[in-house]
């Protein structure tokens, strides 16, 4: 039985998580209507998953440091995050525009007749 070299298995544990990281920001970026449940819960899983290696491992190889993909792809992440939050509150603000507006067309004809 070979043995793996700690070296070897931190490098493997952080490849899995930039494939990882890669997969949340592919799902996030192709975020839409028709998909949402499916991708956003994808999204959440690969984070998951993320978390426990990275708590797995941080007991115990001292020197696992996250790569400098991992770090960018953190910050893309939480950036695209935050626009598909601002872009589904917008679209929410929108629908209740419509809302208003058609409630407020009913009171008029109502009132019309």
């Amino acid at each position: 039985m070979i043995k793996m070299q700690p070296e070897n298995q931190t490098s493997e544990k952080i490849k899995k998580i930039e494939n990882l990281l890669d997969g949340v920001f592919e799902d996030l970026s192709s975020l839409s209507e028709d998909n949402f449940n499916q991708k956003f819960l994808s999204a959440k899983s690969k984070m998951d998953l993320v978390k426990k290696i990275k708590v797995e491992n941080s007991s115990k190889i001292v020197s696992f440091r996250p790569s400098k993909k991992i770090t960018q792809m953190a910050k893309l992440i939480s950036e695209k995050y935050d626009n598909v939050v601002k872009d589904w509150a917008n679209k929410l603000k929108l629908v209740q525009k419509e809302i208003e507006l058609t409630q407020n067309q009913k009171k008029i004809s109502i009132y019309n007749r």
